[in-house]
Parts: C-alpha cells; sequence; structure tokens
C-alpha cells in the first residue's frame, strides 16, 4: 500500500531548508560586506553635509592659508532634546607657519558650549545658549555637542576654504600636519564620511 503524501513530502522540505540556507547567506554577506557602516558606538568622526562629528578627547585639524589649528573635545554631554546638551573643548593655532605644535608661538584656547532648544520658527530660528567654537581667530558653529560647522560662524553654508582632517591623536604634541596620510576634506553637503579613530593617523 502507498503512503500518502510520501513522494511529495521530501522535495517541499528541501525547498523549505534551501531558501533557509540562502537567506542565511545573503543575511551573513550582508553584515560581513567591506567597507561596512561603522556602529553607531564605535569611535569614529563624521566628515559632511557642512560638519564634523567629533569623538571626545580625540583632534581634528584645520588649516587655511598657511595657517593650521587643532580642536578637541574634552567633555560631550548631549540633551534630552536632538542638538541640545552642552561640550567643553580646547584648541590650539599655528599662525607663524610652524608645521609644529610644541611651537612656543602656539595660541591656545578653551571654550564651553551651551545649547539649548531652538527659538523662533524655521529659518528665523536662532540658538540662544553659546554655539561658538574658537581656533585663535578662527570661530565656528556648534549646532549639536561635539560637532563644529565646516563654515565661518556666522557666514553662509559654503566653502571658504578651510580644509579638515580627523586624527587619532589624544596630546597635541603628537600631531604632525604634514603625514600624508591624514585626509583632508573642504565643505561639501552631499558628502558624508565615517571615520573610525583607529584607522586614523596621527
Amino acid at each position: 500500500m502507498r503512503k500518502p503524501w510520501a513522494g511529495n513530502l521530501q522535495p517541499s522540505v528541501e525547498r523549505r531548508c534551501s531558501w533557509r540556507v540562502v537567506i542565511i547567506v545573503v543575511l551573513s554577506s550582508v553584515l560581513l560586506l567591506p567597507g561596512q557602516i561603522v556602529p553607531v558606538s564605535a569611535e569614529q568622526f563624521v566628515v559632511g553635509s557642512g560638519e564634523v562629528v567629533l569623538p571626545k578627547g580625540v583632534f581634528l585639524l584645520v588649516r587655511k592659508s598657511g595657517e593650521i589649528g587643532a580642536l578637541r573635545f574634552s567633555a560631550i554631554q548631549q540633551g534630552k532634546e536632538v542638538g541640545t546638551g552642552s561640550a567643553t573643548y580646547e584648541s590650539y593655532l599655528l599662525a607663524d607657519g610652524s608645521n609644529s605644535f610644541r611651537s612656543s608661538n602656539i595660541q591656545r584656547r578653551t571654550g564651553n558650549n551651551e545649547l539649548k532648544p531652538l527659538k523662533g520658527i524655521g529659518r528665523i530660528s536662532f540658538q540662544p545658549g553659546r554655539d561658538r567654537v574658537r581656533i585663535g581667530h578662527w570661530s565656528f558653529r556648534s549646532t549639536s555637542p561635539g560637532t563644529v560647522s565646516m563654515w565661518p560662524y556666522r557666514g553662509s553654508q559654503r566653502d571658504y576654504g578651510y580644509e579638515f582632517a580627523p586624527t587619532s591623536a589624544r596630546d597635541v604634541r603628537e600631531i604632525d600636519p604634514t603625514d600624508e596620510r591624514l585626509r583632508w576634506f573642504r565643505y561639501d553637503r552631499n558628502s558624508r564620511v565615517a571615520m573610525p579613530v583607529a584607522n586614523l593617523p596621527k
């Protein structure tokens, strides 16, 4: 006596198993693709869309017209609302054409950002807190704790010739601004690049 369904059961099971294998392989490929997005929790810089997001304690280089500056946030505290919170920073500027942050002519600044909910509506909204970041005689805006704009404070959003290079340095004396491995970026509202600190030169 022939057993019902016996001839059809095995192919059905095989097809289901095959699909499971395919799904697992595809998901594994997505997770292991080269150049995948670094998790948000990883220590990284994000450069682009008109600003740089800095990880706490690591220096960002800025240069223009033969002058080179360095900036890092020593403390970053995000607020309850997006774009609010506080940050403490220190900055240095080599305004004498030197390439060494051990120079005696270095200009050092410290400051605090206190970012509050915006007041006003749309384009006429404004930040009532402290959102300025100073590097020597340069000034930039911070729209969120730990960020710095790529254009001058109170300026319009465009390229002013400033260039920005993330580093892995945590001590300003470690920085070598002539290192050819540094990647320099200018304002580009259509670009956004994540750069893990572990892969960066000092």
